[in-house]
């Protein structure tokens, strides 16, 4: 079976970290895809379970020398005996999504178990063991979440508090007694210190025959700093502790900036995670009790009061309110619900009690399914980003030997072996290939998420890529652009029958079809006594042929009844209607037609708006109907659409989207998620207008939760945004390195030389300004009719 993971890494310092642990994870047998994010410290894997799971993969990422973030919880099994107990524990655990490692221990009678929180928490571990007839007790030890920010913060105030004596002592006080002896007793802890993390991490990558910005950061700061010891207790000339010192402490401040940030980027799914409440109120054994979320199991009974929020998704059992849902699908404008319907966990009860039957709980509620949508979006990489991991990835070697050169090119320029070790360090620490690794996977972190908020989910950085490109939009009629409520809203009498027996008669046939119209004419026949039907067979997107009271009997379309030779008394009726804009339904009884049904589907609110922003971006529209050719020009000038194609089976869907394709146009198909599937898929971008809660079962890059056309304009619009910020960093990065290592080197002596120092504040702010320019998708608002003009 086919699985997928996101899993979160520590130590990744640049995309040649990201290119290694990808090889890493490749090398495992069953594990057919996998892609590494620098930007968001993650991995999105696709993997065979018979072959591969979550534990050799991350045995591999640890091979790499990176480190998986994970969760450990200690269990206490007091009834535990035997080996076999042990086995049968470690076993089960294994089974479940989430879990890297079990190990219990018969002597200490417990069970730690290495797991994702994102995926799995302790009391179902817990749980998973109780109910193997077990007494587990839970005692949990979490590891590495805010530690890493901390120790960050801490290396770089030790660094920091040393750094400033020693850039005084250096620069001002130039003659105090024992002035180099002083310096190194200084600068030694700075190095031990703050300069750890980069001595470990290239120790590890040189180890594995790669280079990463660790070591150029190494090999800069351990330069300056044994020219100076051997200068100090060796010999007579300049030191530079200041820049080993200062180079340490900026390049510390760079990366707790760039943590920051990044955090700041990543923080729509932790508002989404936010959302839901840690407790909810349950009924059980007729008594209200507190319970934590994690604890509701399906089927049970809540009760949720006005001003909370809905702790789990359910349906409605008693009770009316008023539900903000603008934090899960977008919209702004609160939700009636009433018994019978859907609520979802994280919305806000605005007004009146109700009581709610628990129908998805944990990872199977739509606020989870959103967060993992999105977390599985924002590992996967753009192709543009593919390109920067190629750059990268031969960038420290590169820049290594540039700096070579440049200390072999100015000693024999006749300078100071001191001035050519200065440029050298220069050039050392001033490339960046942080900015470039992180120009896309910020940008797309933020952009992703900020759609999550707006209730757009995007698959991916390859699906902005797309975007750009489209040229044409199709759009399904029914349901997409139009409400998807089609109602009767004409009967012409023919042959004499009533209007109520033209419903009767086309509903007996119709109350077995699941199609739009036949539920519309039964929904109408409400309160008659429909037929009994003796025969019954459907032809799809056309009409249905049946037998009631032992007589023949067809309803359907127009086109159907040519097909089967059966001709109009007055076609001028059925044309009147179609004119309009109204679908017509021709029905036929015991030989002769007996009327004509006229049902009409009102356009969704704003649908006109959404055309013409489209159009104003520079795209064809067309429209996709099952109608025949008179309706569905009406329908289309009556939106403001200049091209449709008319009497599409639902099955043909995928094949006109194929023909468009073929014509040279690069098409979005906006359509049903679960319906339109094949057409969807067969799109370039499909945009699905999510038609419930499962997102998993949506077809189509691009899902709108909340069903509204308006999402179409602002998922372009947001994805062209988004593609922007990329190329500006891409630009900002590469024009960087392209400038700042030649003018590092000494191109521009002596009008600009830069000292060591600079070098690595300069290079320390170019990655947080690229993450900082992505953070400014965080702003994005929807465009106005101006900015769509």
């Amino acid at each position: 079976m086919r699985k997928k993971a996101v899993i979160g890494i520590e130590g990744m310092h640049c995309a040649t970290c990201a290119s290694l642990i990808e090889k890493s994870i490749k090398r495992i047998d069953g594990v057919s895809s996998v892609e590494v994010s620098f930007g968001s410290n993650s991995a999105f894997v696709e993997y065979e379970d018979e072959k591969a799971n979550l534990k050799s993969i991350a045995k591999a990422v640890e091979d790499a020398g990176y480190k998986v973030v994970m969760e450990r919880a200690i269990i206490f099994v007091d009834d535990m005996r035997c080996a076999s107990c042990i086995a049968k524990i470690e076993e089960e655990l294994m089974k479940h999504e989430g879990v890297y490692a079990a190990n219990a221990n018969l002597a200490t009678k417990t069970v730690v178990v290495e797991y994702d929180p994102k995926t799995i928490n302790p009391r179902h571990l817990r749980d998973v063991i109780k109910d193997l007839g077990y007494s587990p007790v839970l005692g949990e030890e979490s590891f590495e979440s805010e530690s890493k920010k901390k120790r960050q913060r801490m290396d770089f105030l030790i660094s920091l508090t040393l750094a400033i004596p020693i850039t005084v002592a250096s620069m001002i006080m130039m003659h105090f007694p024992n002035r180099e002896l002083v310096l190194f007793l200084l600068t030694t802890p700075v190095l031990v210190v703050g300069g750890r993390s980069f001595y470990t991490g290239a120790y590890k990558s040189l180890k594995r025959g790669y280079s990463d910005m660790n070591v150029l950061v190494a090999l800069g700061v351990s330069a300056a700093y044994l020219f100076s010891v051997f200068n100090t207790f060796f010999s007579q000339g300049d030191v530079y502790y200041e820049v080993a010192a200062l180079l340490i402490t900026f390049v510390l401040l760079g990366r707790y900036l760039e943590e920051i940030a990044k955090a700041r980027a990543s923080s729509a799914i932790r508002k989404l995670m936010e959302l839901r409440p840690k407790t909810a109120r349950v009924l059980r054994d007729g008594k209200e009790q507190e319970v934590a979320t994690e604890d509701v199991s399906v089927g049970e009974i809540l009760i949720v009061k006005p001003g909370e929020s809905i702790p789990v998704d359910g349906v409605i059992v008693s009770g009316r309110a008023t539900v903000d849902e603008s934090m899960v699908t977008g919209e702004s404008i609160p939700v009636e619900k009433k018994e019978g319907d859907s609520v979802i966990g994280g919305t806000i009860d605005k007004t009146g009690l109700i009581t709610i039957k628990a129908t998805k709980v944990g990872k199977d509620t739509f606020i989870s399914q959103v967060v993992r949508f999105v977390e599985e979006a924002q590992a996967r990489k753009a192709p543009i980003q593919r390109f920067a991991d190629r750059v990268a990835s031969r960038f420290v070697p590169a820049v290594v030997g540039i700096a070579l050169i440049t200390f072999i090119a100015w000693t024999l320029l006749g300078r100071p072996i001191s001035f050519s070790l200065m440029m050298t360090i220069s050039v050392l620490v001033i490339a960046c290939p942080c900015a470039l690794g992180l120009a896309t996977p910020t940008a797309i972190m933020v952009g992703l998420g900020k759609g999550a908020e707006m209730g757009i989910l995007i698959k991916g950085g390859e699906v902005l890529e797309k975007i750009r490109q489209l040229t044409t939009v199709v759009f399904d009629k029914t349901g997409t652009l139009t409400q998807g409520r089609p109602k009767v809203v004409k009967v012409v009498e023919l042959a004499g029958v009533s209007e109520d027996e033209v419903i009767r008669l086309a509903a007996s046939l119709e109350k077995g079809s699941e199609h739009p119209l036949a539920k519309a004419i039964v929904e109408h026949s409400d309160g008659m006594n429909l037929y009994k039907l003796d025969e019954f067979e459907e032809y799809p997107g056309e009409g249905a042929i049946g037998k009631i009271l032992g007589r023949k009997a067809v309803v359907g379309k127009r086109a159907f009844f040519e097909r089967l030779g059966i001709s109009l008394p007055n076609p001028e009726a059925v044309k009147e209607l179609e004119e309009e804009g109204i679908t017509t339904v021709v029905v036929f009884y015991d030989g002769r037609v007996v009327g004509v049904i006229g049902i009409f589907d009102e356009p969704k609110h704003g649908a006109i708006d959404v055309v013409n922003a489209l159009k104003n971006m520079g795209l064809k529209v067309i429209m996709l109907t099952g109608d025949n050719e008179r309706v569905a020009k009406a329908v289309a000038e009556s939106l403001g659409i200049d091209r449709f194609i008319a009497g599409v089976k639902p099955d043909e869907k995928a094949g006109v989207i194929a023909k468009l394709q073929a014509e040279g146009e690069i098409v979005a198909m906006v359509g049903d998620g679960i319906n339109d599937a094949p057409a969807l898929t067969q799109a370039d971008v499909g945009i699905a207008i999510g038609s419930g809660t499962e997102i998993a079962k949506e077809a189509g890059e691009i899902i709108l939760t909340g069903g509204d056309l308006e999402g179409v304009v602002l998922a372009i619009d947001l994805s062209n945004k988004t593609m922007r910020k990329i190329k500006e960093n891409m630009f900002w990065a590469l024009i960087y390195n392209t400038l700042g290592i030649p003018i590092a080197a000494g191109v521009l002596y002596p009008t600009l030389v830069l000292r060591p120092e600079i070098a690595a504040l300069a290079m320390s702010l170019s990655s947080v300004s690229v993450v900082s320019n992505s953070l400014l998708l965080r702003r994005y608002r929807a465009p106005t009719k101006k900015e769509e003009n």
